[in-house]
């Protein structure tokens, strides 16, 4: 009788831990808005296009075409809008309301602007953004991260991170180097520094493709005002 107890309990107990997992991944995010072509590739590889209020798991990379973006809303009311000709991928992202909470992302390419929600104020240490070059570190914040994979008429190639409200901290891969981004301010990782260049620095003047923003920014404007952001 005990062995058979011991055994219900454990089916049971695997049962909860599924059902909580399933949970988690359904809870992720979804998508807000959707203009133009947009496609999200999830952990296995598969790929398919992206539909309103689609939603996001853990692992879901979304990539957008040129004139397309779109603007997702994570469980833990955290936002990001993802412009054209991007490559953004969720690289592990859990939100079960404890300390345990964290969000990975990583830009593999393109332009994508984020808004911290519940699990950058519970702890700021616990949300991060990963390039090929860099890492950011938020302070509260609504910011935008850029990867120019080469040279342009309007931008260097490499690494920009401008915010527009709270801080962010910027640090080097491969380089013991870090640098704090203040409110307006843009912060620059060239791919290939010029020779005398800082390999990481502020930048005196914003770029312009990061002035334009897009269509989607009076929404995510909007859903900032209703989100207190850390100071």
């Amino acid at each position: 009788m005990r062995v058979i107890s011991l055994i219900t309990r454990f089916a049971a107990m695997s049962l909860l831990a599924g059902f909580a997992s399933a949970a988690i991944a359904a809870d992720a995010g979804a998508i807000q808005e959707l203009r133009g072509d947009v496609t999200i590739t999830n952990s296995d590889n598969v790929t398919r296009k992206a539909g309103a209020r689609e939603r996001i798991q853990s692992g879901d990379t979304v990539t957008t075409e040129a004139k397309s973006e779109t603007l997702i809303k994570m469980a833990d009311d955290s936002t990001v809008i993802i412009r054209p000709n991007s490559r953004f991928q969720f690289t592990e992202f859990k939100y079960t309301k404890t300390a345990a909470d964290s969000s990975l992302v990583t830009l593999l390419r393109g332009t994508a602007r984020m808004v911290t929600g519940l699990i950058g104020r519970r702890n700021k240490d616990s949300v991060r953004v990963n390039t090929v070059t860099a890492t950011i570190g938020i302070r509260g914040t609504d910011f935008e991260v850029a990867v120019i994979p080469e040279d342009t008429a309007d931008a260097r190639a490499g690494v920009y991170n401008l915010v527009h409200d709270g801080a962010t901290n910027i640090k080097l891969t491969q380089l013991d180097k870090n640098l704090d981004v203040k409110k307006n301010q843009t912060a620059f990782a060239p791919d290939k520094p010029r020779p005398g260049e800082e390999p990481l620095q502020i930048l005196r003047d914003t770029p312009i493709f990061l002035q334009s923003g897009g269509g989607l920014d009076a929404l995510i404007q909007s859903i900032t005002i209703q989100i207190p952001m850390i100071r």
